[in-house]
Parts: C-alpha cells; sequence; structure tokens
C-alpha cells in the first residue's frame, strides 16, 4: 500500500496555451477522422478481399492513433487523477497500436499517485515521449520489452522507462529529449539518460508536496 502524492508543480501553462495545444488536438483527431473515413469508403470498394483486409487493417491502425492522440488531449476538468489508471490507459493503447505488431511488450508499474489533472498530463507526456522513443531508436526485436516504473521515495517520484534493445550510444539527442527535459523542468524536476548496449534507461526525477490523506493501493499493470 502507498500513500497518494501530489507533485509540487513551479510553473503552469496558461490558459490560452492549453487552449491552442487542445485546439491543435482536436484537429489532428478530425484529420484521423477524414482519413478513416476515406479508407473505409476504399475498402467497401476494393476490387478483391485481399486488398480489402489490406485497407481495413490500415483504418484500424489510424483508429489506434486517433484514440492515443485522444487520450493526451489536455485536461478539461481540474479534478485529481490516479495515474497509473491513466497510464495504463494510455500505455494499452500504444502496445495494442504500435507495439503488438513488432512483438515488443509493454509493461506499465506503478506506486498509487493522485495527481492534479495537469500534472497527470505533463507525465504521461513524459512518459509517451519516452516509451515512443524506446520504440523507434531502441532496434527492438520481436520478444523484446519496454517497462515503465514509477515509484515513490524519497519524498518523490521517479519515472523510470527502461527497453531492452541496442541503441547506439553516438545517438544524438533529438526535439523528443527537449521535450522531456522542458516538461520535467516545469514540474520542478530533471531527466537522465543512460544508453548501453544490453539496453537503455531514461529517468525523471519529480519533487511531491504534501500526501494526500488516505491509503491507495498500488500494483503492476500490463
Amino acid at each position: 500500500m502507498s500513500e497518494g502524492m501530489q507533485i509540487s508543480s513551479r510553473r503552469e501553462c496558461g490558459p490560452l496555451a492549453l487552449m491552442l495545444v487542445e485546439e491543435i488536438g482536436h484537429r489532428v483527431i478530425n484529420e484521423f477522422a477524414e482519413a478513416i473515413s476515406t479508407l473505409s469508403l476504399a475498402a467497401r470498394t476494393a476490387p478483391s478481399s485481399a486488398e480489402r483486409a489490406s485497407i481495413e487493417r490500415a483504418a484500424l491502425g489510424l483508429s489506434g492513433h486517433a484514440e492515443l492522440h485522444r487520450a493526451l488531449l489536455p485536461p478539461t476538468s481540474a479534478h485529481p487523477v490516479s495515474l497509473p489508471g491513466y497510464l495504463a490507459r494510455i500505455c494499452q493503447s500504444f502496445s495494442a497500436t504500435v507495439l503488438a505488431r513488432r512483438g515488443v511488450r509493454l509493461l506499465l508499474r506503478s506506486d498509487e499517485v493522485q495527481l492534479a489533472s495537469g500534472e497527470a498530463w505533463r507525465v504521461a507526456l513524459i512518459v509517451m515521449e519516452l516509451v515512443r522513443n524506446a520504440a523507434r531508436h531502441a532496434q527492438l526485436k520481436p520478444g523484446g520489452l519496454i517497462t515503465v516504473d514509477l515509484t515513490l521515495a524519497d519524498g518523490g517520484l521517479t519515472c523510470s522507462v527502461c527497453d531492452s534493445g541496442q541503441a547506439s550510444p553516438a545517438a544524438r539527442p533529438g526535439r523528443g529529449r527537449h521535450l522531456v527535459q522542458s516538461l520535467a523542468a516545469e514540474l520542478g524536476g530533471h531527466a537522465t539518460w543512460r544508453l548501453g548496449p544490453a539496453g537503455s534507461q531514461a529517468r525523471v526525477d519529480l519533487p511531491l508536496a504534501t500526501p494526500i490523506c488516505g491509503q491507495l493501493s498500488s500494483g503492476p499493470s500490463e
């Protein structure tokens, strides 16, 4: 059992910035919907069952990406969020949409942590950027594993994303790493990376404020 904790946020995005992010997000989702509709129409008029099945698989994949994008839209409520439940939905969607066809597993393990919705959203963006980077750069083979661990210790929340791949130590940092560093800084924390031939680890350490009253359950989720 672990006490729910709340992140100490030192900086908030203004309402205009969040509104712009939400507007862009909805536009992307609408474009996904148009593409899915076009593919569905093409599937109905496909000359063979094999071509129809191929187009339907493409539409299903786009639907998964749209659902994942929808789950990562800025929150519309300020109510506290259970971080494990929120991340489980997002990780399951990414796993089904991207990793399953590669034969790669994604495992989420988290202590119970309750955060304000804005902080939970930022942590989710951090986690998904790290998972995407692992999926893209770690050269994971079928049977590979990406593990996400969120633990409460020493007055803070640690988020660790590890993979069993072989990312090149010479790889140059990109926009994804800058995004993670910026989001961690907004929450008063910092990020570090360790790359190696036996797998890589990205770690984000975030400070926590006063514990929320009450005992909350914790456990692994896959």
